[in-house]
């Protein structure tokens, strides 16, 4: 575990090292880095991966001051800065996913998106019926990440948690998918699924944006399904690092 010294406090971040494109994760509200463990031992062992854990969640700091869902992509940004880091694939479950959306919009650091439920705008969540959060998780699962979303909360004071959850409502990431040209993996669990809802979700049909869907899932798709979830980021990875080798030929010609 590595720290990295910001404004508002220490961010934590964990790096595996190595060359090429790495993948970049963010995790979700009232989750941490851990979450992706699982992800992580399905990919391949030379494959770079950094993790952070947002303010106020896993072992960063709690900010004692308001903050915005974009300045949590300009913490992103600024870990990319400091690992010299000019190219990543950018993955980001539910909240994440809105960080990850955000940092595209500001940056060319991200190469490519996997989103996991990263939503569009929060009010794309109410396009599922049912009981279909936690998906098929066992027990004693559902537990552990109620009890860490509980104990996350906690630490902040409420009323900067509410500022912050206000800016997370008025996101809205139509006005930048409509136009991006990055490769971006649309990941959602099928639980829940309705026919009306390709638009309910708010992600246009174009080209470079593909919808998927994984069956007997919910919405906790790094815990409920790491298999598929890191088959995907590893296409994404080979997407970007074969785009980046044959323009490096090209600028060679």
């Amino acid at each position: 575990m590595h720290m990295l010294s910001l404004p508002w406090g220490a961010m934590a971040y964990r790096d595996t090292g190595g060359n090429g494109i790495p993948v970049i994760f963010l995790h979700g509200s009232g989750c941490d880095s851990d979450d992706w463990d699982g992800v992580l031992s399905m990919l391949a062992p030379g494959l770079r991966s950094i993790r952070m854990d947002f303010r106020g969640h896993g072992a960063s700091d709690t900010p004692s001051g308001e903050f915005t869902l974009d300045e949590l992509a300009t913490d992103v940004l600024a870990l990319a800065d400091h690992l010299a880091i000019e190219k990543a694939v950018v993955v980001g479950h539910s909240l994440g996913g809105m960080v990850a959306l955000a940092v595209a919009s500001r940056s060319s650091v991200a190469a490519a998106l996997v989103l996991l439920e990263g939503w569009t705008a929060l009010r794309a969540a109410e396009a599922f019926v049912g009981n279909r959060f936690h998906g098929m998780l066992p027990p004693e699962i559902i537990g552990q990440i109620q009890q860490k979303s509980a104990d996350t909360r906690a630490r902040f004071v409420p009323e900067i948690w509410q500022a912050f959850w206000a800016t997370v409502v008025s996101f809205d990431a139509r006005q930048y998918l409509d136009t991006a040209v990055i490769p971006i993996w649309e990941l959602y669990g099928e639980m829940g699924k309705t026919d009306a809802m390709p638009q309910q979700l708010l992600v246009p049909y174009r080209k470079n944006i593909q919808l998927c869907w994984m069956l007997n899932c919910g919405h906790y798709l790094p815990q409920e399904n790491p298999l598929d979830v890191a088959s995907i980021i590893i296409e994404a990875w080979k997407k970007v690092k074969r785009f980046n080798h044959e323009r490096h030929e090209k600028h060679e010609k």
